[in-house]
């Protein structure tokens, strides 16, 4: 039993599990639209998550040099594989993982520390959903140039979405971001905190709505994960559980692909 917790902790603790959750996301956008993508846009999702995540933590403490040698190897492919697929997107697909890049390097950087964006609690919540969404509802989209008002609504209702999960880890960080102020509940409480993060899950709902005048099978999907999410904000406390934020809370998005996925 203790080995396998051990192999979660480091499947979710070393980033896997967000990459993965991301990959998620990015296949209910397009089960959303209809399209078909290939198993390397999904590993390019996976990667250029995986390595912005690891950039971030860089300056924690190292793990052992058992778990190093199988992590060093995924590192470099996934800095390679991104390298090289770089080259094949078009334009603007190319700035927007450049902004993207830029956006992870001004979040946290050791020489801007008091000036990052994680430093202001608006900037750093923001910054994360941004990123999430570009990633998962712009990101490869061949529509880019001519996007549709139906694409902008989606844009928004993962956006807002993201914005609520975001503010869970930010009640459950309480305690550790409390020295530096930055993270909501900190600088405004915990109760003003849920009902920030209530609020957004009924804008999510305006949006979803915008785009879908009746009930269909991926609003069902997304309402369920909307009220999985809220059920979270109510009783999400400071230092929850390891496995009610970083895996449950993350894992919102298997939960609307099983939906489809099994009427599918």
């Amino acid at each position: 039993m203790k080995s396998v917790r051990e192999l979660i902790s480091t499947y979710v603790n070393e980033n896997f599990h967000v990459s993965l959750m991301l990959v998620f996301y990015f296949e209910l956008t397009n089960i959303y639209f209809g399209r078909k993508k290939s198993l390397e846009e999904y590993m390019l999702v996976f990667f250029l998550t995986f390595l912005a995540y690891n950039y971030l933590r860089k300056n924690k403490p190292g793990t052992n040099k058992r778990l190093n040698s199988f992590l060093n190897p995924i590192y470099y492919i996934g800095i390679v594989y991104t390298s090289i697929y770089f080259f094949y997107l078009d334009f603007l697909n190319k700035s927007l993982v450049v902004f993207l890049t830029c956006l992870t390097f001004f979040y946290k950087n050791q020489y801007i520390s008091n000036k990052s964006l994680r430093s202001n609690p608006i900037t750093k919540i923001l910054t994360i959903s941004l990123s999430w969404a570009l990633l998962t509802c712009i990101f490869l989209n061949p529509n880019i140039p001519k996007i549709s008002k139906f694409e902008i609504f989606h844009f928004f209702e993962r956006l807002f979405l993201l914005i609520s999960v975001c503010l869970v880890f930010e009640i459950k960080d309480y305690n550790e971001d409390s020295s530096f102020q930055m993270s909501l509940p900190n600088k405004y409480g915990i109760g003003v905190t849920r009902i920030v993060a209530g609020f957004f899950i009924y804008v999510t709902l305006f949006f979803l709505f915008q785009s879908f005048k009746h009930f269909s099978l991926y609003v069902i999907s997304i309402l369920t994960a909307l009220l999985l999410t809220q059920i979270l904000i109510l009783i999400v406390k400071p230092k929850s559980d390891f496995y009610f934020t970083r895996f449950w809370t993350e894992a919102i998005p298997v939960v609307a692909f099983i939906i489809l996925k099994i009427n599918l």
